[in-house]
């Protein structure tokens, strides 16, 4: 018994000098070597791909859509879609690029943004995705 008890603690130790060895070690600090990957261009939002003829105007609080109608209204407004909050859609008869819907707001504080629909979607081969 004396000789199985031995055995057991020797095994015990050894167990246990492998588990704390094994926590003990790290990683090496990162080395000044190492430069970071170079972050992408940004993407300006007419090289992106949009809906024609749409674009998502988003109003200050308290403001009523009738401001839309004030800019906008010369470029032909085919409809305007209620999204939620102070936020619109807008289908224009004559589109003229996103550029040009920005600079006819750069004074104008009651508009907050104006943007084109972006095109988002996950299967860019054109399928539909199940």
């Amino acid at each position: 018994m004396k000789r199985s008890v031995y055995i057991f603690l020797n095994c015990l130790s050894v167990f246990l000098w492998v588990t704390v060895s094994a926590c003990s070690h790290t990683s090496p600090p990162p080395t000044a070597a190492c430069t970071p990957a170079p972050s992408p261009a940004p993407v300006i939002a007419q090289e992106q791909p949009r809906v024609p003829d749409e674009y998502i105007v988003t109003l200050a609080p308290d403001v009523d859509k009738d401001i839309i109608f004030k800019y906008y209204g010369s470029l032909g407004i085919k409809d305007i879609y209620a999204l939620g909050g102070e936020t619109f859609l807008l289908v224009l008869v004559n589109d003229p690029g996103p550029q040009k819907m920005e600079s006819l707001i750069d004074a104008e504080e009651r508009i907050v943004v104006v943007q084109p629909n972006l095109i988002y979607w996950d299967n860019r081969s054109g399928g539909i995705a199940k």
